[in-house]
């Protein structure tokens, strides 16, 4: 995807044509939270089986943008498109955040991978964005993570 790309601005120029709000800060790309495009941030473990479970309710992709924190639990980061008129209680929110599910507010950064190697920030298993790309409802992955931390915790998991 970025085997042309030279400098920041064009990795940046690669997302904007894939239709990503993006911004150049630091010679680095970060995508800009907006009701169109966001992200769900989550403990690595819980990745996979909310991709699962996406996977088995609906057809949409998922694009993933793997993270190396400095310290701390590994995070993994969901691209997602705007979020549907479902709202979430305060004991919902509560229970995704006390397990480290933080959904980006509008104006927020994500930093995106700025090469193909795999350093830094990559795509989870070379699935890489491309242009329509049907990314899943905020609402959606939101939902999933609850339905699995609740399985979870009931000790009720498939």
């Amino acid at each position: 995807m970025f085997e042309n790309c030279h400098s920041p601005e064009d990795v940046a120029d690669v997302y904007l044509r894939l239709g990503f709000p993006v911004t150049c800060v630091g010679g680095r790309v970060a995508l800009i939270a907006t009701p169109t495009r966001g992200a769900v941030a989550m403990p690595a473990h819980l990745v996979p089986r909310v991709r699962s479970w996406l996977t088995d309710v609906s057809t949409t992709t998922t694009t993933l943008v793997v993270g190396r924190p400095l310290s701390g639990p590994a995070t993994q980061v969901l691209l997602v498109g705007p979020a549907d008129k479902r709202r979430f209680s305060t004991q919902v929110l509560d229970l995704l955040a006390d397990a480290g599910v933080q959904p980006l507010i509008d104006g927020q950064r994500v930093w995106l991978p700025m090469s193909d190697s795999g350093t830094g920030w990559t795509w989870i298993g070379g699935i890489q964005p491309f242009l329509g790309i049907r990314l899943p409802s905020a609402t959606s992955v939101l939902t999933a993570a609850h339905y699995l931390l609740l399985a979870t915790r009931r000790g009720t998991l498939p």
